[in-house]
């Protein structure tokens, strides 16, 4: 036999054990070999977005019981991740694990290495992890282990509200029609001094795209989704029952706060942003994520706000909220991918996931861990909403912010019609994912 075939098969052989050995690591069969020592060594180098201080002390007990194991951790700024991972990979000088996000599943998923059905069933995995946590089950295989869930929610000024007569917070959507004209202050000239809700423009409001998939997602609406064999598929123009489009509906809401026609008019694109309207006290509602909460509070320690669920159809039967979803994913050029999947094992792990998620001060994504209620007020809620969290398979986050944003603005605008623009956009989804 030629050395070369014998080294390939020596190779494989090698990658098929540390495999087997990650896989049930995970799964819990046996928790190590050798007394602690698993066989990870060398280097792996771990891309994310969380703060370094966040993952340091759960790596440090990994790399503790593995003594011949490193995990290097590079801390990537959000805005420019997804450059900087290409660019690494062109040149050779990609990472062994990444974070990844929900928007980016679809745009790396021929860069993933994924770990097969064979060794984590589809049941065992949706028997572990929330229902967003689905997006990550791929043709081939999981795509990625979830890690945490930053669930969105409603920011709202008690101070404002008492003000106007309001004592407690909107849990149906269609309560803004009442309690929006009781918070909007103009002067003389009809200009807005203080808004009600930052709805009905696109570049001023804070997640806009996230806001609008969300007020579709509650209709019923799962904009981009698998099929039966666990291809992407457009749904975004799917109807209400027999009804109305979904987007439609979704987008007719969002807009009619931006039409100065209109007694709910509460927002244009002349106004400071969302959320530094919602610190300056001239914006009553504003729709972030869990994890803003400490920020807001260091940036306006005056300021006197709540935080609660965000609204939901009257009608609708089933609550979703939207969530943005991380979890670790195996490079396919990995040099070192054995080790990579056994780190991304003990990273899916509950002590892993657990740890994540208090020091990130947000809820876990498994479920064992979310059944047991915490004693902090805030983060009860918090994993409420982690149960609820919905997204979508974003095809090219960039592009799709593009999207959304023209089709606001052309509805703003009047030149196009609602029922036109959702239209637009389903075939521009379309022709991103190539179809």
């Amino acid at each position: 036999m030629p050395k070369s075939s014998t080294f390939q098969i020596i190779m494989i052989l090698v990658f098929g054990f540390f495999a087997v050995v990650a896989v049930m690591v995970f799964a819990g069969v046996f928790p190590s070999l050798n007394g602690g020592n698993t066989g990870a060594i060398g280097e792996v180098v771990v891309w994310g977005t969380v703060p370094e201080d966040a993952v340091s002390v759960p790596f440090s007990e990994i790399m503790s019981n593995n003594k011949n194991f490193k995990i290097t951790y590079v801390k990537k700024n959000v805005d420019s991740f997804d450059n900087d991972f290409i660019e690494a990979l062109a040149s050779g000088r990609g990472p062994d694990l990444i974070f990844l996000p929900q928007d980016l599943i679809l745009k790396y998923e021929d860069k993933i290495s994924p770990i097969p059905y064979s060794s984590i069933s589809e049941r065992n995995f949706k028997s572990t992890y929330i229902e967003e946590g689905e997006l990550y089950l791929g043709a081939n295989g999981i795509l990625a282990l979830p890690l945490y869930v930053d669930p969105m929610v409603m920011y709202w000024n008690r101070n404002m509200f008492s003000a106007a007569g309001i004592p407690n917070p909107p849990l149906f959507w269609d309560e803004f029609y009442v309690i929006a004209p009781r918070l909007i202050k103009k002067d003389s000239s009809e200009n807005i001094l203080e808004s009600a809700i930052a709805f009905g423009e696109f570049k001023n409001v804070f997640y806009a795209k996230d806001i609008l998939s969300m007020l579709m997602m509650q209709l019923g609406n799962t904009l981009v989704t698998r099929d039966a064999q666990k291809m992407p598929i457009v749904t975004i123009l799917d109807r209400i029952g027999s009804g109305n489009r979904s987007a439609d509906t979704a987008l007719r809401f969002f807009t009619e706060f931006s039409d100065p026609a209109k007694n709910v008019y509460s927002w244009n694109k002349s106004l400071v942003n969302s959320r530094d309207s919602f610190l300056s006290e001239r914006l009553a509602v504003y729709f972030g994520y869990a994890s803003e909460i400490g920020s807001l509070r260091n940036k306006n320690s005056h300021l006197n706000f709540d935080v609660t669920n965000v609204p939901t159809p009257r009608t609708s039967k089933t609550k979703v909220n939207f969530g943005r979803i991380n979890g670790v994913a195996i490079v396919k050029v990995s040099k070192n991918i054995g080790s990579a999947l056994f780190l991304a094992g003990e990273m899916g792990k509950g002590a892993f996931v657990g740890a994540l998620a208090e020091n990130l001060y947000l809820p876990p994504v498994r479920r064992d861990l979310l059944a047991v209620r915490p004693k902090d007020s805030y983060l009860q809620f918090f994993y409420d909403n982690a149960l609820i969290s919905r997204a979508w398979l974003d095809p090219d986050p960039n592009a799709t912010n593009q999207a959304f944003s023209e089709m606001v603005d052309n509805v703003v605008s009047g030149r196009y019609r609602v029922g036109d623009v959702t239209s637009i956009v389903e075939q521009e989804l379309r022709k991103l994912l190539g179809q």
